[in-house]
């Protein structure tokens, strides 16, 4: 007998070595045909060398068959031996026992789940819960901005001179930009006019580099496009400064409200798109679970699959583990001081908040690994167990065939009617 952790059903293993069958009886002897027919039996796997089966060997992983066609050929071989075998012998009865067994169990569904997949999973649907409510919380605040402006006052407006603000810098994007109607006239200018000189300045760098001769073709046709987009771009934020500067109060509001709107359907669109994926996910746990029933030969016939997706897993909870570990070991320095008076005092050192940056940036680290590769892994799991675990142009058949007779049913009730 093999160690125990070997003897298991998914892992095509034995209690024998296949080739015991070849050999276990002497030319000519009763029984010689019954266990040529059990080894043809452990041969029935498509994974089992052709080469390898006329000489006599084969793999012991290879035992199991890979289709329910191969389940069932095994079975009768199996048949097939019982009823060639001519003297009794208990060792061939326990070598049939034990390939019976591998029929029956190749021919039934089993459960095939991962439960750090499942939890990994979990996790990232309470993640991405998360973050829809941070960008619920997003489109909340800029719809607050629209509020705010609405209840701009009416106070005058300064037209700046685009030639006085080369090379100013002093834009202010945040919400404070939204508390006036003057300040916010005033930082889209200064932000029309900055885009405008970098424009400018992209255009001469283009056009002095275009001056090369011997410039290559890939490298010249990337510039020239360059120089196409920003010229392109200079005429747009020209045209959105002069825009700027004759505007009046009401115009001014309805610039601001119409960013706003731009900038609230750019929330909703980022939310929608985290809470689709959050939906996705919590979705495909039950449907994962619906899928991670295979048949016995299913199982055994895409183990080495299993064993990458495995590394992958392993992988990741290894490096995921690593990440957490190092978080845990980042430590605080205190400067611990003994005064005069026989008191003790500690401080930071000055590297506490730097230190407690890194140690959360490893905890989210080491989050997002985990459930990155759990979604990952039950996405591929889900998706090859409905192909391979399933027979859809059967379930097609039946609900073809269930439909035809529903509609029978009812177009015969229609006519007793009449």
């Amino acid at each position: 007998m093999k160690e125990k952790d070997k003897n298991r059903k998914d892992d095509g293993y034995l209690s024998f070595e296949p080739e015991e069958l070849k050999n276990a009886t002497p030319d000519g002897h009763p029984n010689d045909e019954a266990y040529e027919l059990l080894w043809e039996a452990t041969c029935v796997s498509s994974h089992v060398d052709k080469v390898d089966q006329a000489a006599g060997r084969t793999d012991e992983d290879n035992v199991y068959p890979t289709t329910a066609a191969e389940v069932a050929a095994m079975g009768e071989l199996i048949s097939q031996a019982e009823a060639a075998l001519k003297e009794p012998d208990e060792e061939f009865s326990q070598r049939v026992a034990e390939l019976r067994s591998i029929v029956e169990w190749s021919s039934k569904r089993h459960w095939k789940l991962n439960w750090q997949v499942i939890v990994g999973v979990i996790i990232s649907v309470f993640v991405l819960q998360m973050c829809v409510d941070s960008k619920q919380s997003d489109v909340m605040k800029v719809e607050n901005l629209a509020v705010q402006v609405n209840k701009w006052a009416e106070e005058p407006l300064t037209a700046l001179d685009i030639e006085s603000l080369k090379d100013n810098g002093n834009i202010d994007y945040s919400a404070d930009s939204y508390s006036s109607a003057a300040l916010w006239h005033k930082n889209r200018q200064i932000a029309a006019a900055n885009g405008y000189y970098r424009a400018l300045a992209t255009i001469a760098d283009c056009q002095e580099a275009l001056k090369d001769k011997s410039m290559a073709k890939e490298l010249r046709g990337s510039k020239e496009k360059q120089l196409k987009e920003a010229n392109k771009k200079k005429k747009e934020l020209l045209k959105r400064f002069n825009k700027l500067r004759k505007a009046d109060f009401d115009d001014v509001r309805k610039m601001a409200l119409k960013e706003i709107d731009s900038k609230i359907s750019e929330r909703k669109a980022d939310a929608r798109f985290v809470k689709f994926w959050n939906l996705f996910f919590l979705l495909l746990i039950p449907v994962y679970i619906f899928a991670a029933r295979p048949y016995g030969y299913t199982i055994s016939r895409y183990r080495r699959e299993a064993d990458n997706l495995g590394k992958i897993e392993k992988i990741g909870l290894w490096l995921s583990g690593g990440l957490l570990s190092a978080g845990a070991g980042i430590g605080f320095v205190d400067i611990v001081t003994k005064w005069s008076d026989g008191s003790v005092t500690r401080s930071d050192d000055g590297t506490g908040p730097i230190r407690l940056a890194i140690k959360v940036g490893l905890f989210v680290g080491a989050v997002l690994v985990f459930c990155g590769v759990s979604c990952f892994l039950m996405l591929y799991a889900t998706i090859t167990g409905l192909i391979r675990n399933y027979d859809w142009r059967e379930v097609k058949r039946q609900a073809i065939e269930a439909g035809t007779a529903a509609k029978s049913k009812y177009d015969q009730a229609r006519s007793e009617q009449k």
